[in-house]
């Protein structure tokens, strides 16, 4: 994907010098650039950012039915096990 946007950048730079098709070759290589920036960056990022909470709420309601039905948390079997390897050292 970049290396097509970089290929339609290069094209257009060559019609930027000509005055009856400067503008098209200016909307190329801006909408290259602005679609590139998108797909490649700030879409990826928004659904990283949407998919992170999602995963953090997720956490929050396991651990609160664990907490419910009397089954230890990760961080609670993690602190027993440190626990027993302290006694045992």
């Amino acid at each position: 994907m970049a290396l097509t946007a970089a290929a339609v950048i290069v094209g257009a730079a060559v019609i930027l010098f000509d005055p009856i098709f400067q503008g098209l070759a200016i909307s190329l290589i801006g909408g290259s650039i602005a679609s590139t920036a998108l797909t490649l960056i700030i879409v990826p990022l928004i659904y990283f950012m949407t998919e992170r909470k999602k995963h953090e709420q997720g956490e929050a309601r396991a651990d609160e039915e664990r907490k419910r039905n009397g089954i230890p948390t990760v961080l609670q079997v993690e602190q027993s096990r440190n626990v027993h390897e302290e006694v045992t050292v």
